[in-house]
């Protein structure tokens, strides 16, 4: 979700269900929140407690790009949900994120080369995988030329 949609969603909960919130980061950490302190473009300011502790009261400054998701910590009834979130409009069309326009003119920059397979991000597993293959080769190239004395 694009920071401009947190905000508006954010802002849009009553301060009487602030409370009633938890936030989940990127990372896994569940913060119970007990108030939003700041709502701004880059970042939410909330005070509240780590989920398992007890220390209740900490502020902690989140960017929204590291919000996987937040929600609510008692049941909410489907009517509750519909009071509430009913007439929200994340993004209208005017705000809707669109990729910047070239201009048929100008010519794409052929000095930058094209991304190659090495240059791209890589998943988890796909690194896993990798390392793992070389291991077993050099394991296996390894195992004929070295010889372990037997414990005896």
């Amino acid at each position: 979700m694009h920071d401009a949609a947190w905000v508006k969603l954010l802002r849009h909960i009553p301060v009487h269900e602030h409370s009633n919130l938890m936030l989940v980061t990127t990372t896994g950490t569940e913060i119970a929140i007990q108030a939003l302190l700041r709502i701004d473009p880059e970042c939410l300011a909330l005070r509240g407690r780590l989920a398992g502790s007890t220390d209740a009261g900490r502020v902690f400054f989140v960017p929204y790009a590291h919000i996987d998701y937040f929600g609510f910590q008692q049941p909410l009834k489907e009517t509750e949900f519909h009071e509430l979130f009913g007439n929200l409009e994340l993004l209208s069309a005017a705000e809707s994120p669109t990729a910047p326009s070239v201009p048929s003119s100008v010519a794409p920059n052929s000095a930058e080369p094209a991304p190659t397979s090495a240059s791209l991000p890589r998943s988890p597993a796909a690194i896993k995988s990798m390392v793992l293959e070389k291991f077993r080769a050099r394991s296996a190239s390894n195992s004929g030329t070295q010889t372990r004395p037997s414990p005896e």
